[in-house]
């Protein structure tokens, strides 16, 4: 147990952040909220490698750090648009914590993929269940082709000075024969003629917090450091027969809480774009209501560069980084 004399010295150290922000709080810019982010560990992004895993907000990190002299490897990998219609990285993404579990222990470990997450869906085409489900089908040899240039580009994973780990969503669907999280739900006519090969999850802080447990404490053994946050993008489509809002909120909430909880490991920290992004409301979207609009991901992108820039002892402000 902590005294209460503890508990409040540690709150008044903390000083004005400590309060909601009300009125002209330095916190409050341009109707977004930037909460005090104080890095746990030292480090400069220019002429670094980073590696980021997550979906579409990952991608938008990456082109902002681009332009900063920042070494970005899931940029060197594309595909043809006729593969996949959206960035030509998009690919790479990885949208719940059992598919991220996987594709960073096989990196680390150079194992190779169950060959049955490779399914048909035609005579001549296929689906590869462990990437996103807006793929086109391609032939089984384009699949497993690109499985290899993809386990290349996570190659560079274990030499990364940092890794950034966007969690998105919870609800996936487990493949029971190869023991497998999936990165969308499997097609529909294969999934019916294997009806008890498919299961539906909607994952809780436990088992969350024990897959990225096992994949963080292989990830910073290896040698980089860790920076977790949670997407702003919220959950598209719902299977748990609720309003979609309603599913989206248990899903973020169940990953904030579980990066909380990881935030505590040596070499892992928390940064807030997703309450930054959310405190905005619909205003920090574009017309779709579901991606970030470029300028607030620029800003957010730019409040993090400016944190780790500043010394230990200075607390960055929305100001900082407002022009």
């Amino acid at each position: 147990m902590v005294g209460l004399h503890h508990v409040l010295r540690a709150a008044r150290a903390f000083g004005p952040a400590r309060k909601f922000p009300t009125g002209d709080d330095p916190r409050v810019s341009d109707g977004l909220l930037f909460p005090v982010f104080q890095p746990k560990f030292p480090f400069t992004f220019e002429g670094s490698t980073v590696f980021t895993i997550g979906s579409c907000f990952a991608r938008n990190i990456e082109a902002v750090l681009a332009p900063k002299g920042v070494n970005l490897p899931t940029m060197d990998f594309q595909v043809p648009p006729e593969e996949y219609p959206y960035r030509n990285n998009g690919v790479l993404n990885e949208y719940n914590p059992g598919t991220m579990n996987q594709r960073i222990l096989h990196a680390l470990s150079g194992k190779d993929f169950p060959e049955g997450t490779i399914v048909p869906i035609s005579d001549d085409k296929v689906a590869d269940v462990l990437l996103p489900g807006a793929c086109e089908p391609v032939t089984y040899e384009r699949a497993v082709q690109r499985r290899r240039e993809i386990a290349e580009i996570y190659r560079q994973l274990a030499s990364a000075d940092l890794v950034i780990i966007t969690l998105g969503l919870v609800e996936v669907w487990y493949d029971t024969d190869t023991q497998m999280y999936l990165n969308a739900m499997p097609p529909l006519r294969f999934a019916e003629k294997n009806k008890a090969r498919y299961h539906f999850r909607r994952l809780d802080v436990f088992e969350c917090v024990r897959l990225m447990e096992e994949a963080i404490e292989a990830l910073t053994s290896a040698g980089p450091k860790v920076l977790l946050t949670v997407s702003p993008v919220p959950l598209q489509t719902s299977f748990v027969g609720k309003d979609c809002i309603l599913a989206n909120e248990f899903s973020k909430s169940v990953l904030r809480v579980t990066a909380e909880r990881l935030a505590g490991r040596p070499n892992v920290e928390y940064f807030p774009s997703y309450e930054i992004v959310r405190s905005g409301g619909l205003s920090a979207f574009i017309e779709d209501h579901v991606h970030v609009k470029p300028a607030v991901v620029q800003r957010v992108t730019d409040y993090m560069l400016n944190a780790y820039m500043q010394p230990e002892t200075d607390v960055p402000t929305a100001a900082s980084v407002a022009d």
